[in-house]
């Protein structure tokens, strides 16, 4: 199995795809990933966007904090807006149309990206913003990162065990 029909680093051995570039998908197939909905990645996914949405409705429907939690609420939707971006280009199978795009890096990058804005963002309104609503929102925010922190070691790991064609398969690094 070489590099051009390999399984996405999303599924597990048994779930294979049928991969037909040039031609017309089967009838029996359809065009959303069901494999990448059920994968551990979009689970993380779809439990950061639960988290993020939480800590947005916590942050905002309580009274102002010095604008601090301004800084978590926004960085919360930024965070939903390109976490459904990616789940959306995986889900619809978009990174065969677009193959000059490396997005299993770029999901890895966003992901990571993401998880340090919203670990700062919530430490700084847990610990300046001592209203309960803002502290709940914090600690969602925190709970969201986790997710991304889990799922950005789960792409990392799934991109370190994809062989690489250039090197030698001798073993000898």
């Amino acid at each position: 199995m070489n590099t051009s029909n390999a399984a996405p680093s999303y599924m597990t051995p048994g779930h294979m795809q049928h991969v037909n570039y040039g031609q017309q998908p089967p009838a029996s197939e359809d065009f959303i990933d069901k494999a990448y909905v059920t994968s551990i990645r979009s689970i993380l996914k779809f439990a950061c966007l639960l988290f993020s949405f939480i800590a947005f409705v916590c942050v905002a429907a309580t009274p102002q904090c010095n604008g601090n939690q301004i800084f978590l609420a926004s960085v919360a939707w930024l965070v939903i807006i390109m976490q459904v971006t990616i789940i959306i280009v995986f889900v619809f199978r978009l990174k065969r149309k677009f193959t000059g795009i490396d997005f299993d890096f770029l999901d890895f990058f966003a992901t990571a990206h993401d998880a340090i804005y919203l670990l700062v963002s919530s430490s700084v309104t847990i610990h300046y913003c001592r209203n309960p609503g803002q502290v709940a929102g914090g600690v969602m925010g925190i709970f969201a990162f986790v997710c991304l922190a889990g799922d950005a070691v789960v792409i990392f790991l799934a991109r370190r065990d994809e062989s690489d064609p250039n090197t030698s398969s001798n073993g000898v690094r």
